[in-house]
């Protein structure tokens, strides 16, 4: 795992609580994924942002510090392309746990929440 910390994911226009919901919502929604090529995670991260009311430059900003460490790298769907979706997922749950994961109460909401949005993706 990277030497990531909490105040890694500080950002302007994402709380950390966004970042933990984003970085949860992904790992829920790339573990169902099967395609791993980079514009098909590309696009499906899109729809996913959209979905989930964010600017896909602020949606990744966490995704990039969980998968690389830093958000001064190459794409951080070439990144999840060359790592493959068993270390991405993997840092990705990192990086949830490293920002304290949700509650119960906000796991059984965010569930719930996750649902109505992938409903909503094609």
């Amino acid at each position: 795992m990277l030497p990531i910390k909490e105040s890694d994911f500080e950002h302007k226009s994402v709380t950390l609580d966004d970042a933990k919901r984003i970085l949860q919502f992904s790992v829920w929604f790339l573990d169902t994924e099967s395609n791993w090529d980079k514009d098909h995670l590309f696009a499906q991260l899109k729809q996913l942002a959209e979905q989930m009311g964010y600017k896909l430059r602020d949606f990744l900003f966490p995704l990039f510090i969980a998968i690389a460490g830093t958000n001064q790298t190459v794409s951080v769907m070439d990144s999840m392309s060359i790592l493959g979706p068993d270390m991405s997922r993997a840092r990705l749950r990192h990086a949830v746990n490293l920002l304290g994961g949700p509650s119960k109460k906000e796991a059984k909401r965010w569930e719930k929440e996750f649902r109505d949005v992938v409903a909503g993706i094609e």
